[in-house]
């Protein structure tokens, strides 16, 4: 079988793009704000550093979901899990049992060893993929067959 690669990306933080738009709609109030005389340059000053921060914190929202990102690689041999927490590798033959919840995946070898594949978005149909995928590796590692009748 050609190696099978799933990649779970969590869903963008709205609430965080959301808080930078009204950061930078007050921020540009701010900055064109009719004042008179000094308390013109000090809106200005304000209004830019408001915009600042509204800028940084999309900046963090866009790139928060690129780095958590996690790469699920199957191949016949066994799996690769490659995300922030670093890299899981491990073959069929170790994984004693395979459990299951709404936008979870455990793959547990032996009696401690644990490997959590989370859905970042809960139950989703890559998540069902993924376990379908898992499961015709395991079986096609200890010679089930499937019976389709």
């Amino acid at each position: 079988m050609a190696a099978d690669v799933f990649v779970m990306t969590p869903r963008p933080p709205v609430r965080a793009l959301a808080l930078a738009a009204v950061f930078a709609i007050g921020g540009a109030a701010l900055i064109v704000a009719p004042t008179p005389g000094v308390w013109r340059t000090i809106f200005a000053i304000l209004g830019g550093l408001v915009l600042l921060v509204a800028v940084l914190l999309g900046l963090l929202a866009f790139a928060m979901p690129r780095r958590q990102r996690v790469t699920v690689s199957l191949d016949d041999a066994g799996y690769r899990v490659d995300g922030p927490s670093g890299v899981r590798v491990g073959t069929w033959a170790s994984v004693t049992r395979v459990t299951a919840v709404p936008g979870r995946l455990t793959l547990h070898q032996g009696d401690n060893e644990r490997i959590h594949l989370v859905s970042p978005g809960g139950p989703t149909l890559q998540m069902d993929a993924l376990g379908e995928a898992i499961s015709r590796r395991l079986d096609a590692n200890r010679g089930y067959t499937r019976f389709e009748g």
